[in-house]
């Protein structure tokens, strides 16, 4: 068991044989009819074409060396003169003269050509020593200007969630207007898209001018939504973090909105009054909200009940959730509901983002085999308002409550806190792995996954060891 540190719970052949040529098989070639220097030198006595047999046949009637010679003379130059029948000369072509005098021209033209050729290279010399630089400049200048002015071609990255402060002027009123304003402000990537969902939403006529507090890459529906309602000229800003429960929730609304949290808890625990509209709360768990209310920066207008907050969360819930492909989970027997209450898991055992969908993998496994969760969040949950944030103790394993991990066998009743969209997405779309504990590895909030229990208790010790509960 990981005991419960923070925020976050922790789960727990030879060649002589095979006739290769070798230098002992050189030698037994020799005796074996090969042709080793020995054997050159007796087949000079059997006839071999050695230097003594050539002399030999020199007197044989062989062919000594020198009438292989004159055997080897060329052919004669077609264009060599030959005789004719009545012995003066004659020549298949024209050749040129043997004496070089008879040509005295060619030499003159070959002189100048010679001349010519030395003042063309000198000059061509000169081209390039003045050419060349030049042309070196002309390269730096170019790459200069290049190195100076790309950084003015380079797509930024935006970061999202920025708050911004957009003024809508009176005489802008065409979608694409607005639609240039806001990407100049980075709330929006793509104009034609905006356009393009104002025409679905029948809003292109609708938009307000004013002055809005807007967020950056912001939710394109939402976006609408503000800018057909028009600019709030007084308002609140809520910021709500993705792990809260509702309790904490109503505290913030409190101190940012001014709404009492009485009012507001009063209205997170009665579903059953806005099931008819959100469809997806029709299985909650002691008619509670919890798990529903969106984490998202908002802007409150002042006046505003806790209602009206209520529905800003689930509408912007049910934007959310579109973004989400459900498939996996409902081929595993899992609806809306439960993804909700298995993200709302990995939203408070993990701080990193690329651990959900390990963190998932391992509650889907260990479903799968019929074993229990025992997440240590979901004791602190049953605990309540009892828990002081102590290492979780035995007899806190033990408390009877459907949202205990270590009691039931399956999901908790309910979501245990409020996840974000990709907490919410890691649910229904699990790593495919073979693991089936994760423990607390850093300080960081890293874990170190698990396929078997053995590998799980050496997890255990080096948990125990940084965390000094040895």
């Amino acid at each position: 068991m990981t005991q419960y540190q923070s925020k976050h719970s922790r789960n727990d052949g030879d060649s002589a044989k095979t006739g290769e040529f070798s230098r002992t098989g050189r030698m037994e070639s020799a005796q074996s009819g090969g042709l080793p220097r020995a054997s050159r030198m007796e087949s000079a006595k059997t006839g071999e074409f050695s230097r003594v047999s050539r002399m030999a046949s020199a007197q044989t009637g062989g062919l000594p060396r020198l009438q292989k010679l004159e055997s080897e003379k060329p052919a004669r130059n077609r264009y060599m003169p030959v005789k004719s029948n009545k012995g003066d000369l004659q020549t298949t072509k024209a050749r040129r003269p043997q004496n070089d005098a008879a040509m005295p021209h060619a030499f003159k033209q070959h002189d100048a050509v010679n001349e010519t050729g030395a003042r063309s290279r000198h000059s061509k010399a000169k081209t390039l020593l003045i050419v060349v630089p030049i042309v070196v400049v002309l390269i730096a200048a170019v790459a200069l200007g290049i190195f100076l002015i790309s950084p003015l071609f380079e797509k930024k990255e935006i970061e999202a969630g920025v708050a911004v402060t957009v003024v809508i002027p009176s005489d802008v009123t065409t979608a694409s207007q607005i639609a240039s304003i806001l990407k100049d402000a980075n709330i929006i990537s793509d104009t034609t898209a905006f356009i393009a969902e104002c025409v679905s939403l029948h809003a292109e006529g609708l938009l307000k001018s004013g002055t809005y507090e807007l967020e950056t890459l912001m939710d394109m529906r939402t976006l609408i939504d503000y800018l057909v309602a028009g600019p709030i000229a007084d308002g609140s800003r809520l910021i709500i973090p993705e792990g809260l429960t509702v309790e904490q929730t109503a505290k913030l609304v409190e101190s940012s909105c001014g709404i009492k949290e009485a009012d507001f808890l009063a209205r997170a625990y009665a579903a059953d009054s806005y099931v008819s509209q959100y469809p997806f709360l029709q299985e909650v768990h002691n008619n509670s909200l919890e798990g529903f209310l969106f984490p998202k920066t908002y802007v409150v207008p002042n006046g505003s009940n806790a209602d009206f907050v209520v529905r800003m969360l689930l509408d912007q819930f049910a934007l959310e959730i579109k973004k989400v492909d459900l498939t996996y989970a409902e081929d595993h027997g899992m609806n809306l509901y439960w993804v909700v209450v298995l993200g709302s898991l990995i939203e408070r055992e993990t701080y990193a983002e690329e651990e959900r969908p390990l963190v998932s993998s391992v509650i889907y496994n260990r479903m799968r085999e019929g074993m229990k969760l025992q997440i240590d969040a979901t004791v602190v949950y049953a605990l309540g308002p009892n828990y002081d944030g102590h290492p979780l103790l035995n007899e806190d394993l033990e408390i009877d409550s459907p949202y205990n991990t270590y009691m039931v066998y399956e999901l908790p009743a309910g979501p245990i806190c409020s996840p974000g969209i990709s907490s919410i997405k890691a649910a229904a779309n699990p790593a495919r792995t073979d693991y089936y504990y994760y423990v607390l590895s850093s300080r960081e909030g890293y874990h170190t996954f698990c396929e078997t229990e053995d590998e799980f208790w050496l997890a255990k010790d080096e948990y125990n060891t940084t965390f000094g509960l040895q």
